[in-house]
């Protein structure tokens, strides 16, 4: 049966040349999980879920998401044939819904989903019912819905393994729901590198958990404004803190300032392109650089998981710096040059 592989994985790994230096971090480097096909990691989950039901016969799924799984489990769909209809939140970034839809499937969003915690319960509610009672696949990219698909995940801790060898001390890992932080975890077991999760302060569903030495993840309300890591009540967190606790991980809360701050460096010194989501990673790794958790010893990768079209919106204020002109040709030389002088500090 042909495979409906898309180039998935095997992503690259490349070294920071402005931001680690600034940090005195020993070594940076960042692994791109943005030049996966659909544009973030979820590929890795995507083809995983959407090669199951194609081996079962399924002809149509249901699925949740804040965007980037959505927009993967729509490509896979599209390419194993399945029917896709994706609930999201009605909050979730344009670029992310105009890509689903761009696949044919079907997006109905949901008020207050992955905001309220009451409305998201009361949503996987009815379609965990509407799963077992139509025998309809309901993808979550979580492991306690989709471990099977989830465990493609882990390949990003070895890989990671691969490309560092032993020299790798520490992994910056985003987290939302905590399943992407548990797979990564899980791939680097026996590697002897940790992996840190670094989650917003306004969905501080695993950190503030860690924080207070509670064993099991929060419900809260979730006031962060970072697309993709909205997830307000214990999804996979718990086992996230499991692997916090087993592996001596650090928990670090960054406010959506210090994630935005993040995406304009990468942008601007580093050439890459990212969604906030993206830059989390890299806002733990300034943090715990700042308060002295890592430094000249440490062998530091930060995962940028979603590519910067996915939400375009974000990037207008690190855009707002660059000039934008419209000109008449005879105007053309002299600008050119006063940019060129001012810029040569001339």
């Amino acid at each position: 049966m042909s495979t409906l592989s898309l180039g998935e994985g095997n992503t690259p790994l490349v070294e920071s040349r402005a931001i680690g230096p600034a940090l005195g971090i020993g070594r940076l480097r960042f692994k791109l999980e943005n030049c996966n096909p659909s544009g973030s990691y979820k590929d890795r989950f995507a083809v995983a879920f959407a090669t199951s039901m194609r081996d079962a016969g399924v002809r149509a799924c249901v699925a949740t998401s804040s965007g980037n799984t959505g927009a993967a489990l729509a490509a896979y769909c599209a390419r194993a044939g399945i029917g896709c209809i994706l609930i999201v939140n009605d909050g979730a970034p344009a670029g992310k819904l105009l890509q689903i839809r761009a696949h044919g499937a079907t997006v109905i969003r949901v008020k207050d989903f992955v905001v309220s915690p009451e409305v998201t319960q009361d949503t996987f509610a009815v379609l965990r019912a509407l799963s077992k009672s139509e025998g309809i696949p309901l993808g979550v990219s979580a492991y306690s819905y989709c471990p099977e698909a989830m465990a493609n995940v882990e390949t990003i801790g070895r890989e990671l393994t691969n490309q560092c060898g032993t020299e790798l001390t520490d992994v910056f890992v985003p987290a939302g729901g905590g399943g992407l932080f548990t797979a990564v975890s899980r791939g680097l077991r026996g590697s002897g590198a940790k992996a840190h999760a670094v989650q917003p302060e306004g969905c501080s569903t695993i950190v503030g958990a860690h924080q207070a030495g509670e064993r099991r993840g929060r419900t809260v309300t979730s006031t962060t404004r970072i697309s993709g890591l909205s997830v307000p009540f214990d999804i996979d967190a718990s086992e996230a803190l499991e692997e916090l606790y087993a592996q001596g991980g650090l928990a670090i809360p960054v406010s959506d300032e210090e994630v935005w701050a993040a995406q304009r460096t990468l942008l601007h010194l580093e050439g890459i392109y990212t969604e906030p989501a993206g830059a989390t990673a890299l806002a733990g790794a300034c943090r715990a650089a700042r308060d002295g958790r890592i430094g000249r010893g440490s062998e530091v990768v930060c995962l940028v998981t979603g590519s910067g079209f996915k939400d375009t919106d974000s990037l207008a204020g690190a855009a707002a710096p660059s000039p934008e002109f419209l000109l008449d040709p005879p105007a053309l030389r002299e600008q050119v040059l006063e940019i060129t002088r001012a810029g040569l500090g001339a």
